[in-house]
């Protein structure tokens, strides 16, 4: 049985710990946290008011048994520590827009910062293994986090912000394109991180650039404006076709698909096709797809069996994408087919 001890140590004996080698960080054991300069300013903003914040967990690591002297592994807490020291030495990284720099605090005021009581939890000698095992209870939930979730316990940034307010938008609701469990277990902003990395990468496999995209736009999202209005004039323009609320368009593999698609078309010089044009094109196509009697022919069995298998691999994505997008721009049968053939698709 693991013993663990709680204690109270002080910021200024964390700081020296970790300026002196005694304290040693291991991002291994770390839960990946990309915080962000606001979240920084907010933590800071915490301790400055005294508010508590989550204990931290240290080990203990190597001992020189020749002079008795030793090291602690900081197991958890990577972030609110190095936050600490990045405060206390002026480092650049931290908004402060709700905090004050370290330098321009008053005397007292910084003694109290550094008097701050930090709960620490001491696991005592543990292997690496046990110390993983033990952060994989701590952290286990009734069921495996999807990758979404585990995003969002990572970035908390502009990006994921973005796509927060894109999912919660009342299209969706109206439409029914989301499920109870996709708003529980966060399928809805992955839905439609998935969308705004398309339309900025083309098409991925499943999840693949979540973490990358999230990442790059954490800190901040320069082209928000842009995709923003990108994806407003693309729901607004599906809104004005008049879709019906039994149409295929809003499954999401479908919705996916024609989004992306209608999406590329507005980004064309040439003009843009009309909402009556789409729907009745789109509406016909579905009806192919889902034609039972004869079997599916040509681009309809395609998309068929890409929407029912696999349906978030890039090249079912693809495929879909090349016949819907073949659609919008009236393009023959035969040549959607003869374009999926050269690419390999059929």
């Amino acid at each position: 049985m693991i013993q663990t001890t709680a204690t109270n140590k002080k910021v200024r004996e964390l700081l020296k710990a970790t300026r002196d080698g005694a304290l040693v960080p291991r991002p291994e054991f770390q839960r990946r946290l990309v915080w962000t300069s606001k979240d920084k300013d907010r933590f800071i903003e915490t301790v400055l008011k005294g508010y508590p914040f989550p204990e931290i967990y240290i080990c203990n690591g190597e001992i020189d048994v020749e002079t008795g002297d030793g090291t602690q592994l900081l197991v958890d807490g990577l972030q609110r520590v190095s936050t600490l020291s990045e405060y206390f030495l002026g480092e650049p990284g931290i908004s402060h827009v709700a905090s004050v720099p370290y330098a321009q605090l008053l005397p007292e005021e910084k003694q109290k910062f550094l008097e701050y009581n930090v709960v620490v939890r001491d696991l005592g000698a543990l292997s690496k293994d046990q110390i993983i095992e033990v952060f994989r209870r701590l952290n286990s939930t009734q069921y495996t986090l999807r990758d979404m979730e585990v995003h969002n316990a990572i970035y908390d940034g502009e990006m994921k912000k973005f796509c927060e307010r894109f999912s919660e938008s009342s299209f969706f609701d109206d439409h029914r394109v989301f499920l109870a469990s996709d708003r529980k277990r966060m399928g809805d902003v992955s839905f439609c991180l998935s969308i705004v990395a398309t339309m900025m990468n083309g098409y991925f496999n499943r999840d693949a650039d979540h973490e990358s995209i999230l990442n790059k736009y954490n800190e901040s999202f320069p082209e928000e404006a842009t995709y923003q209005y990108r994806i407003d004039r693309i729901l607004n323009f599906i809104e004005e076709c008049g879709f019906d609320h039994r149409s295929r368009i809003w499954k999401k593999a479908d919705f996916f698909s024609a989004f992306i698609e209608l999406d590329s078309v507005f980004q064309l010089p040439t003009a843009h096709p009309e909402p009556r044009f789409v729907l009745t094109t789109l509406e016909k196509f579905y009806a192919d797809v889902e034609s039972e009697a004869p079997r599916r022919r040509g681009t309809a069995d395609i998309y068929y069996k890409s929407a029912l298998q696999a349906s978030n691999d890039r090249t079912s994505r693809i495929r879909r994408g090349m016949i819907i997008g073949g659609k919008l721009i009236s393009a023959r049968e035969e040549e959607i087919l003869e374009q999926l053939a050269a690419m390999g698709l059929i």
